[in-house]
């Protein structure tokens, strides 16, 4: 499960605890590079785009339009079209978030 890369709420600012997707900017199976905007996410103080930490194939989102999440938790996954299915359920399943700083 090595080649799957996690896409997390992004920690905005010293005091940021979780984010609101707001919309998802990508779909899923579109390729994306670097800096790529993907979605756009609101807290309590600021909406912003949250640009693709790494390229890759976009291959799940995991959080809805609406959703309230931890800085640090699952939002999506890239990982290449050899990647099955249900490896990325399985990595989605098992993610455990770093903790944030």
């Amino acid at each position: 499960m090595s080649k799957i890369i996690p896409v997390v709420m992004p920690k905005w600012g010293l005091t940021m605890e979780e984010g609101v997707i707001d919309a998802w900017l990508v779909n899923e199976g579109d390729q994306i590079s670097v800096g790529t905007p993907i979605a756009e996410i609101g807290t309590d103080k600021i909406s912003n785009v949250y640009e693709a930490p790494d390229a890759g194939l976009f291959r799940l989102k995991v959080a809805q339009v609406g959703e309230t999440l931890p800085v640090q938790a699952l939002i999506g996954v890239i990982a290449p079209a050899d990647v099955s299915d249900a490896e990325i359920a399985e990595f989605v399943r098992t993610y455990v978030p770093e903790v944030a700083e």
